[in-house]
């Protein structure tokens, strides 16, 4: 059987425009000459949909697409289509997350996902009816056996649970000559390799071929890289490109080997953070951006990124020096708007802050207010940006990091300003070496990698005046967060009692910051926002210091 992929870039909700994408493809697949297309899970309604699915209306359009669908496919090669099917009447959920199979302008077949994951970012058992049955279809001659993303999803993997179910097995014992599977499955660094090694796996027990057909795009703080695939039982698999949507022949790709290295894993965060902020504007129906530069890393990095996500026409930068501003800062600032030939303006806050510090002075006193005379300047900048982007229609894009972010090293309603947040899930190390990526060679100054990092709120000010050094705060962060690690554990890899102590108080205190961030687009195993539920009243004292 000729079987062509179609990696598509959906929107959630946008029904209309998603068959449009669907019913194009597959008339290409067609000329291409393909007897079978599969497409990505839930393609018809977009991945992730979260509570739509609970809204009668939205089912019941769905259902519509369903049925509009098998018309407009009815020419052409067979297909396999994720899509929203409406549970039977009695069911706990309303709505079943399916494959149907279209030909020949009919419905030949349906599959519903039985396992659900509710695990990380995915929260699917919380809204849709549980799949029972797997099955084997009679496509065109062939036996064809159909699991959705997480069906075939069954080999021991850390951090995810253990099922009692293998479905691609059962479609496997029934006869099955090759197996597709509909997947969302979502982006993160070291993910591709672990893919490929599920699949070529459970190829390699079952002596079939797998095929993913994973989605493109972003979606919120999701981003779905694609990098779908033919996987045999050789160990060869044949792939589709990343971060872009892409329709093929099978036959046509070639083949290589599964197991490997990813290849340069900081470019692919790259990529997968422009197309995150060039997705979210679209889909949000907006083109523009507008951001503070401050000559510092953090902004200078995520302008970059702007700029070859959206265009260079399309962003605005804006310099806010204040009393503590450096000339170098501002210089820099200049320099890379030059450079990227992005909007560039000045607009200084000294003389406002000094009035707003004058004008409250009777409150507080006229001494030296500490960190609230630092985050009233913030907050003087966070205000100017939003203002720009009201009148203008543009997006704020917030610029910190997940280091600064994880300790509070931010200010509310301030530099956390805006719609999105692209590096809320990127390191201060790897700001750095997104910084250093050939890709943007020649565009950031190099004093602004240089310097050291600083908020210039304070006479002098350095980051490390209140966090320790960036190698231990990231080290303590990643063993925290990401790896789950104990108090005890953590200083067992090395690092300072005193350092690993302050970084866990300050993250523990810092949940009511991060509850109130922008959407933050996941590029790591564990991000703050949709994968991560810490209540914000709680006790902060006991447990996380015990050894």
């Amino acid at each position: 059987m000729r079987l062509a992929i179609a990696q598509l870039n959906t929107t959630v909700g946008d029904l209309e425009g998603n068959i449009a994408l669907i019913r194009k493809a597959h008339r290409e697949a067609g000329q291409l000459g393909a007897e079978l297309v599969l497409f990505p899970e839930l393609v018809t309604c977009g991945y992730p949909p979260q509570d739509l699915v609970t809204r009668p209306d939205f089912i019941a359009a769905t259902g519509r697409a369903n049925s509009q669908l098998a018309e407009l496919l009815k020419d052409g090669p067979a297909a396999v289509v994720g899509t929203l099917v409406a549970a039977e009447e009695g069911s706990s959920r309303p709505v079943h997350n399916s494959a149907l199979i279209f030909d020949g302008g009919r419905i030949l077949g349906r599959h519903d996902k039985i396992l659900l994951p509710t695990y990380d970012v995915f929260d699917e058992a919380r809204t849709f009816e549980q799949g029972q049955k797997a099955q084997v279809f009679e496509v065109r001659g062939q036996k064809i056996g159909i699991g959705i993303c997480e069906d075939l999803w069954t080999v021991p993997i850390e951090g995810q649970p253990p099922y009692s179910r293998i479905p691609g097995k059962e479609l496997a014992d029934q006869g099955a000559s090759l197996i597709l599977c509909p997947s969302a499955s979502p982006f993160h660094g070291g993910r591709q390799l672990i893919r490929e090694e599920v699949f070529a796996e459970q190829s390699r027990q079952w002596g079939i071929p797998l095929a993913l057909c994973n989605l493109v795009g972003g979606n919120t703080e999701l981003v779905f890289d694609g990098r779908s695939f033919l996987m045999h039982p050789t160990g060869m698999v044949q792939r589709l490109v990343g971060f872009a949507p892409q329709l093929s022949l099978t036959e046509a790709l070639p083949e290589a080997p599964a197991k490997g290295v990813e290849e340069a894993p900081v470019d692919l965060v790259a990529s997968a953070l422009v197309l995150g902020i060039r997705d979210f504007l679209a889909k949000c129906g907006l083109k523009k951006v507008v951001l503070g530069l401050s000559g510092g890393i953090d902004s200078a990095v995520v302008c970059v990124l702007a700029t070859e996500a959206l265009g260079a026409e399309n962003v605005t930068a804006v310099a806010m020096p204040g009393p503590y501003s450096s000339e170098g800062s501002w210089v820099d600032a200049r320099e890379l708007a030059e450079r990227l030939g992005i909007g560039f303006e000045v607009i200084s806050i000294t003389e406002s802050y000094q009035q707003m510090k004058t004008d409250m002075e009777p409150l507080l006193g006229s001494g030296d207010w500490g960190v609230a005379q630092e985050n009233l300047q913030s907050r003087l900048r966070g205000m100017i940006l939003m203002t720009l982007a009201n009148r203008e229609g543009a997006m704020v894009l917030a610029t910190g990091n997940k280091s600064e972010l994880s300790v509070g090293y931010c200010t509310l309603y301030g530099d956390m300003c805006g719609g999105l947040a692209p590096l809320g899930d990127v390191s201060k190390q790897m700001v750095y070496q997104l910084a250093r990526l050939d890709r943007f060679s020649d565009l950031i100054p190099e004093s602004t990698i240089e310097k050291p990092p600083s908020a210039e709120l304070a006479p002098e000010q350095v980051d490390t005046d209140s966090l320790p050094p960036y190698d231990q705060l990231d080290a303590i962060l990643t063993a925290w967060i990401e790896q789950r690690l104990s108090f005890e554990e953590i200083i067992a890899l090395g690092l300072p009692e005193e350092a690993v102590r302050q970084v866990i108080r300050l993250i523990e205190v810092s949940e009511h910051k991060r509850r109130q961030s922008a959407p933050i687009l996941r590029v790591t195993p564990r991000a703050y926002g949709v994968g991560r539920r810490v209540p914000i009243a709680r006790s902060l004292d006991g447990w996380q210091y015990s050894k």
